[in-house]
């Protein structure tokens, strides 16, 4: 089929197409603690959004200390179950921005950290070496040797391979630290990560670690990968947990103090973008749809059911239940951070969709390509009518398309937008691409405050070696053919 047909196609398809999907249905704006005053302007705290924009300029992240609270105490409530203690870590690689986890410490989590960098940045937080896991794929072996002389409460190695380098940091410096082994059961992250189950690498390491004195075998870590949304994953994931570590304990006569279990407990307010998604919203314009927040597994039933169910294996098996170690991920930082962008142009319409760029794109906002993410307009009068917007990124690329396909009020340079659930990946994947990162700022403790300065174009330069600026008469003379 020629190219000039299958457009005449596509183009006869695309209203047919937008009438059989169902309508976008924005979701509440209290799922978010927003509202709207009388003339439509969102609002926060009573805080109006537009009002930060001028204030820090245009792109800038917006934490929600109030919400960020909130979700560290509903993790910290003990659930109404028997079971063990269930102790909470802060996924550095989630959002690493030293004010926002200084108020997860200050609530009572714990550090979960992947990197040599993470683990210093843990300890120049404050935070006590013992409530800190080092887990990750390459650990560096200064990184190590910082972790085991400041006493770092779990070490998890990621393969067998890491164990005998690991011993050998123990024996130089003396000491024996706490170590758990990172295993992949059924339906979770291979690859890289972790030793496999199903096919007795995992046990193999566990041996391994048993059998080197310099080590303190206490832990079994898994990750479930990808993310936890419902009961029914959860469930599988610790069944397959638990059955390794009974097999721990038959075979190898150790009894595991930690069970540390990893995993991106979802952001009700967010989805992952299926291909069909992306597809329908490029070629024909329909807009994709939240899924219900009220489907996805809450933080009270998520601790319920990891408390009662590693509580209840234990006591069918006459044995005391080990600690249980929670990284949870996205589902504590999400929902407690948006991103707020001004239109930078508004272009012509075509197929039915009229281009909008942004001043916020990929360099800062690349989840938003394969997650759906409520935007809202910062005003919306009551009654506007709706466009339907392709909406872009500044950069200079065609990769840089954020929304496809999105209706919102009639749209003109400079008006403000609201991305939301910006608290989980977007920071650290956001870039210096073309444009400097933005400023972060937190609200919900009186007058907003600066928790991170927006970079200049001299911090873009900084770290590179000096350059002799061009001499002015050397130019001149150039030009003048000298």
């Amino acid at each position: 089929m020629g190219g000039g047909l299958k457009q005449a196609l596509k183009g006869a398809l695309r209203p047919l197409v937008r009438h059989l999907a169902p309508p976008r249905q924005d979701l509440p704006l209290s799922w978010w603690r927003l509202e709207r005053d009388a003339a439509g302007a969102l609002r926060l705290d009573g805080v109006a959004l537009e009002g930060l924009l001028a204030r820090w300029g245009s792109p800038v992240h917006v934490v929600d200390s109030v919400r960020l609270h909130d979700n560290a105490a509903r993790f910290l409530v003990r659930p109404g179950v028997a079971g063990p203690p269930l102790e909470v870590y802060a996924s550095y690689k989630t959002n690493p921005v030293p004010g926002v986890l200084a108020r997860l410490h200050r609530a009572g989590f714990g550090a979960e950290v992947v990197s040599p960098y993470e683990l210093w940045l843990a300890l120049h937080l404050g935070v006590a070496p013992e409530r800190i896991v080092y887990n990750g794929p390459a650990k560096s072996e200064a990184s190590l040797e910082l972790a085991l002389s400041r006493g770092v409460g779990l070490v998890n190695v990621n393969t067998r391979s890491e164990l005998a380098p690991l011993a050998a940091v123990a024996r130089r410096l003396g000491v024996r630290p706490r170590v758990g082994v990172r295993v992949t059961v059924p339906g979770t992250w291979g690859g890289q990560f972790g030793e496999r189950v199903d096919t007795g690498a995992a046990l193999a390491a566990f041996r391994e670690a048993a059998g080197l004195p310099e080590l303190r075998l206490v832990a079994l870590h898994a990750h479930l990968g990808g993310e936890l949304a419902d009961a029914a994953g959860l469930e599988a994931f610790l069944s397959g947990v638990l059955g390794m570590a009974d097999q721990v304990r038959e075979r190898l006569g150790v009894e595991l103090e930690i069970l540390d279990l990893g995993g991106n407990l979802a952001c009700p307010t967010t989805r992952k973008l299926a291909p069909r998604d992306h597809r329908l919203a490029v070629t024909f314009g329909a807009e994709p749809a939240p899924r219900p927040p009220g489907s996805v597994l809450s933080i009270e039933a998520y601790l319920a059911a990891v408390a009662g169910r590693v509580g209840g294996h234990y006591a069918r098996l006459g044995r005391p239940a080990p600690r249980v170690f929670l990284e949870p991920g996205r589902s504590v930082t999400a929902n407690a951070q948006l991103l707020l962008t001004r239109v930078a142009q508004v272009r012509d319409e075509e197929a039915g969709l009229t281009w909008a760029v942004l001043d916020a794109g990929i360099n800062v906002a690349e989840s938003v390509r394969a997650e759906w993410h409520q935007l809202l307009p910062l005003l919306d009068p009551p009654g506007a009518a709706r466009r339907r917007y392709r909406l872009t990124g500044p950069s200079c690329m065609q990769g840089d398309l954020l929304y496809p396909s999105w209706s919102l009020p009639p749209l003109s340079p400079g008006d403000g937008l609201a991305i939301m659930d910006a608290g989980a990946y977007f920071v650290p994947f956001s870039t210096d691409f073309s444009f400097p990162r933005p400023p972060i700022v937190v609200v919900g403790e009186g007058p907003e405050r600066l928790l991170r300065r927006g970079e200049s174009f001299e911090d873009l330069v900084a770290l590179d070696a000096a350059e002799p600026p061009a001499a002015a008469g050397r130019v001149d003379a150039g030009l003048n053919g000298a």
